[in-house]
C-alpha cells in the first residue's frame, strides 16, 4: 500500500517548496515559486469533513505557490464559499446540466490549469475525461468516502462502471484518503495500477487547540460518575445520530451512567428524530445537542469517549481528531475507521449492523472511567508520526502537482495513460 510521497517521474524544484518571505544569501527577497495552477471540482462548499480538510489545506499550498479555483457542480458556492474566497480562492459555480460540458471546458482553456483535481466519486471520470480534452496535463481522481451515496439501481451501475473506465484511461493518478475508498470505488485491484495511492486528508492540529472556557462537565451536569460521549458531524440520516439515545440507555441497563453531547449544526428534522429516539429510551434529559462550536477540540478532550455510529464514511476525521488529543473511540467497523485503528490503534470498532446492545458492550468492555485523563501527549506524538499530518498531505500534494511546471499550451504532451 502506497502511502508515502509519491514517485512523480519528475522532481519538483526547491523554488516550488519554498516560503515566498524567504530572502537569499545575499539578503535580496528570493523568487517567488512558479505558480501552479489547480482546478478542482466538488460538489459544493458546504459544511462537512472533506470541505473542512480542503479549507485547510489551502493557505499551505498558496505558500508554495499553488493557486487552486473550484468549480461546484451544484451551480452554487456553498455555505462556506465566502470563507473560501477569502482565502484567495475563486468558486465556479457550473451546474451539472447539458451546458455543463461546453461551459467547463471553456473554463479550463480559459485558465489552462496545470492539474484538475476532481473529488466527485466516479463521476470524475467524466470531469478528466474534459480536462484529457483540454489537454490538462494532470489529472486527478480522489475518492474521499467508500461509495458515493446514490442508490444502487442497475442504471447507477452502469454509469458507475463507465465512469470507472472514463477514470482509467483519463486520470494520470488515483487517489483515496484510505484504502478502502480505492478498493470499493476504483478497483480491488487497484494496489497493481502504479497511478493509484493512498493519500489520508491531512489534519490541522491547531484547530483542535484553540483557546476555550468550555468545562464540559459542568456545563451539561454530568455527575461524577457519569460517562460523558461526543457525537460530532452534520446532522444527516447516514450519520445516524438518532441511534445514540439506544445507546445511552442500553449502558444504563448494564449500570453505566451516560450523557451524549452533540456537536454540530443544528437540523429540525434530524434533531427531532434525535429528540423522539430520546424520549421512547427516556433518556431525554441526557441528549445536549450544543450545536456548532469553533472549540471542538477542547470537547473531544474533555469527553470520556467518541461515538461514531456513521454508516458511511471515508476517512473519517473525527476519529482522527479524538485520537490526537487521547480520547477513546467506538465507530462503526468502516474500512477508514479501520484504516485509523491501524495507524494509531485506540478505535474499538462495532459492526455496521450491530444493534445498540453491541455498542453498549463495546463501551463497556473499554472499561473508561470518567474525567481520568487520556495520555494526550503520548497520542500527539503517536498522531504526529503518523501518515495522517498536515505537512505529508501538503508534501504530497505539491509532489503530484509539481511534476510539470510548465505552463500548459496546447500543443503540450499529455503524461502517457493505459491504453488497455
Amino acid at each position: 500500500m502506497r502511502t508515502g510521497r509519491p514517485d512523480t517521474g519528475e522532481t519538483m524544484s526547491s523554488a516550488s517548496h519554498s516560503d515566498p518571505a524567504t530572502t537569499s544569501a545575499s539578503g535580496a527577497p528570493a523568487p517567488r515559486p512558479p505558480e501552479i495552477r489547480v482546478v478542482r471540482v466538488l460538489g459544493a462548499f458546504d459544511i462537512g469533513g472533506a470541505e473542512q480538510r480542503t479549507i485547510e489545506l489551502l493557505p499551505r499550498l498558496a505558500a508554495s505557490g499553488v493557486r487552486t479555483s473550484f468549480v461546484t457542480l451544484s451551480g452554487v458556492k456553498g455555505a462556506r464559499g465566502d470563507e473560501v474566497e477569502q482565502l484567495g480562492s475563486r468558486i465556479h459555480p457550473i451546474r451539472l446540466d447539458r451546458r455543463f460540458p461546453v461551459r467547463f471546458y471553456r473554463l479550463l482553456r480559459q485558465v489552462r490549469p496545470h492539474a484538475v483535481h476532481s473529488d466527485v466519486a466516479t463521476f470524475s471520470g467524466f470531469v478528466l475525461f474534459l480536462a484529457a480534452l483540454a489537454r490538462v496535463p494532470i489529472r486527478i481522481a480522489h475518492f474521499r468516502s467508500d461509495r458515493d451515496g446514490h442508490p444502487d439501481s442497475l442504471r447507477r451501475r452502469l454509469q458507475r462502471g463507465v465512469m470507472v473506465r472514463l477514470i482509467h484511461f483519463c486520470a494520470t493518478d488515483v487517489l483515496g484518503v484510505a484504502p478502502g475508498a480505492l478498493t470499493s470505488c476504483y478497483r480491488p485491484s487497484w494496489e497493481n495500477d502504479p497511478r493509484c495511492r493512498v493519500l489520508p486528508n491531512g489534519l490541522d492540529l491547531g484547530r483542535l487547540h484553540r483557546r476555550s472556557t468550555l468545562r464540559l462537565r459542568d456545563e451539561i451536569g454530568a455527575a461524577p460518575d457519569d460517562l460523558v460521549c461526543v457525537v460530532i458531524g452534520r446532522p444527516h440520516p447516514l450519520k445516524r445520530r438518532s441511534m445514540v439515545p439506544s445507546i445511552v440507555a442500553a449502558l444504563r441497563e448494564r449500570g453505566i451512567g451516560c450523557r451524549a453531547v452533540f456537536v454540530g449544526p443544528h437540523d429540525d428534522r434530524d434533531d427531532d428524530a434525535v429528540r423522539q429516539s430520546a424520549t421512547r429510551h427516556d433518556v431525554l434529559d441526557r441528549m445536549h445537542l450544543v450545536g456548532p462550536r469553533a472549540d471542538v477540540g477542547e470537547f473531544l478532550a474533555q469527553a470520556d469517549l467518541l461515538l461514531q455510529p456513521s454508516a458511511l464514511e471515508g476517512l473519517p476525521g473525527t476519529v482522527l481528531e479524538a485520537r490526537a488529543v487521547g480520547t477513546p473511540v467506538v465507530a462503526s467497523d468502516l474500512p477508514g475507521a479501520r484504516f485509523i485503528d491501524d495507524q494509531l490503534t485506540g478505535v474499538a470498532l462495532v459492526p455496521v449492523d450491530a444493534d445498540a446492545e453491541s455498542w453498549a458492550d463495546a463501551v463497556h468492555r473499554l472499561g473508561l472511567v470518567p474525567g481520568r485523563p487520556r495520555g494526550g501527549r503520548r497520542a500527539l506524538a503517536a498522531f504526529q508520526d503518523s501518515v495522517f499530518t498536515m505537512e505529508r498531505s501538503v508534501e504530497q500534494h505539491l509532489a503530484i502537482y509539481g511534476r510539470n511546471t510548465v505552463a500548459p499550451r496546447g500543443g503540450a504532451d499529455r503524461p502517457a495513460v493505459p491504453t488497455g
